[in-house]
């Protein structure tokens, strides 16, 4: 079987899932929880902001713009919520508070810091123009403007949004099912005793489950199955039948006992199985019944790598999202020689630094090879290389995609 390109397999990911049309249940959370959620509904603005003409500063309202020198007395004071309860008068001003109503008839504000305080009256120290320090109402958003629409993915900003114009509650995609698996004799539970040197801790599975935690998921851990095929359909049969999605880790490749893609081939339907990708040629995407399946590799970098490039978009569009954000990139050149292979495209991990000039530079965070955990943890970064690429020198000019939680 013919490898397929990164770019191909997200592709691929993402026709079938947008041919399904899946959309979760809607459900309604209050506007504070709402951050990190999917959108459901188009976001109809119930009011104009502002509510109406409001001023920008501390000064005084006047009823037409006035050259310097002029001198105004003043009626009286409009402060936020309290509102001047007449109108502005001919020849007079009004002394006004940042976020006060602009009384009838205001056509500007002067600045307190331009004008000279007279007893009951001001003088202007410089001329004022109609619509000085005015904030009209409505001028941002009008009653009825569509502010955000359905399928995006909520930020703390449309929180302050939302808010603003008086919603409570935000309707919302429910958080889809995600269950974990992950397959393997050889792995033991983290926090408990080691007792053969042949047995190692499931790092996967709990690096998944952290990761999944910052999505709207519910996260459903089916803990460890054991290297045996109708072990593994039992767990994948179940899981097919209570999740939206189950994610495995290792039994993808095609060794003696290496179940998972078999289980996954008798429940359903696979889409697709290797990808020209380094770490993580292994990868396999299908379907159980009515649940998505994404099946990773079981050298921990291999699925670390695995989750970003595939499964995390995938992720985004079932919890009903159409402005997946994609990942940042840019160029940084390289401090140390890189070797590589051509034939697939090397995701390596790597310590990025901005230099004093503004740009960035790269270099490998140790040995790359898919076991090797503490460099991803060292790593803020990967370097993307090209299929066709070979050992490149230093300072040649490479793809980087920062670790957004290493740059906060």
């Amino acid at each position: 079987m013919s490898l397929t390109s990164v770019t191909e397999l997200q592709t691929l990911i993402r026709a079938h899932i947008d041919k399904s049309k899946y959309r979760p249940e809607i459900e309604t959370v209050a506007v504070a929880c709402a951050a990190g959620r999917v959108l459901a509904q188009d976001i109809t603005s119930p009011l104009n902001i502002p509510c109406a003409d409001i001023s920008a500063m501390d000064g005084y309202t006047l009823p037409a713009a006035a050259e310097a020198g002029s001198r105004w007395q003043v009626a009286g004071e409009s402060a936020a919520g309290k509102p001047f309860a007449d109108n502005v008068p001919e020849g007079g001003c009004v002394r006004i508070m940042t976020g006060a109503v602009v009384p009838t008839g205001g056509a500007c504000v002067v600045l307190k810091e331009n004008v000279t305080v007279e007893e009951n009256s001001i003088v202007l120290n410089q001329a004022a123009r109609a619509g000085d320090n005015i904030r009209y109402c409505g001028e941002e958003v009008a009653i009825g403007n569509t502010v955000l629409q359905a399928g995006r993915i909520l930020r703390t900003a449309d929180i302050m949004l939302l808010a603003a114009l008086g919603v409570g509650e935000v309707p919302v995609y429910r958080k889809i099912k995600v269950a974990v698996l992950s397959t393997g004799d050889e792995l033991h539970e983290p926090g408990t005793p080691v007792g053969r040197s042949d047995q190692v801790y499931d790092s996967n599975r709990h690096t998944l489950m952290a990761r999944l935690n910052l999505l709207p998921v519910e996260v459903l851990d089916l803990g460890q199955a054991a290297d045996d095929l109708e072990g593994v359909l039992h767990v994948l049969d179940e899981a097919a039948q209570q999740a939206d999605v189950v994610i495995t880790s290792g039994g993808v490749s095609v060794g003696d006992y290496d179940y998972v893609r078999e289980a996954v081939l008798r429940l359903g339907a696979i889409h697709h199985y290797k990808v020209a990708v380094k770490p993580g040629k292994p990868f396999v995407f299908g379907k159980m019944l009515n649940t998505w399946y994404f099946g990773l590799p079981g050298n921990p970098v291999s699925g670390f790598v695995g989750f970003d490039l595939f499964i995390k978009e995938a992720l985004w569009l079932l919890c009903g999202a159409t402005d997946v954000p994609q990942p940042l990139r840019f160029s940084a050149v390289l401090t140390q020689p890189v070797k590589k292979s051509p034939g697939r495209t090397d995701i390596q991990r790597a310590l990025l630094q901005q230099e004093a000039d503004g740009s960035w530079s790269a270099a490998p965070s140790g040995a790359q090879d898919s076991h090797r955990v503490w460099g991803v943890s060292r790593a803020n970064g990967y370097m993307i290389l090209p299929c066709e690429a070979g050992d490149l020198p230093a300072g040649t000019l490479v793809t980087v995609q920062p670790f957004t939680e290493a740059f906060l």
